[in-house]
């Protein structure tokens, strides 16, 4: 498979893993490739002492997905109380 095709199936992945999350594959600033996830609940102050960021940003899907991991454990706690959607801008 293409690098193409194997992005498109990581992030296919990371999407039906990670339901909270937004997620982008693109260049950075300086042109190098990234993979962002953003999180699609409003944080609480509890959540952000906690640990919890709206945007994970990495250079490849390893590392995001190596960071996603330890976002959710944070997160785990949270999932028994009322969280409030933000909308979602989907990536074309």
């Amino acid at each position: 498979m293409n690098p193409t095709t194997v992005a498109h199936l990581q992030l296919s992945a990371l999407r039906s893993t990670y339901p909270a999350y937004e997620f982008i594959r693109g260049t950075d600033e300086s042109g190098q490739e990234c993979w962002q996830a953003r999180l699609c609940v409003e944080i609480t102050r509890a959540m952000r002492n906690a640990g919890i960021v709206e945007v994970v940003q990495r250079p490849n899907h390893d590392l995001l997905l190596y960071e996603l991991h330890r976002q959710e454990g944070i997160l785990r706690p949270f999932h028994a109380t009322h969280l409030n959607p933000l909308p979602r801008t989907y990536a074309m």
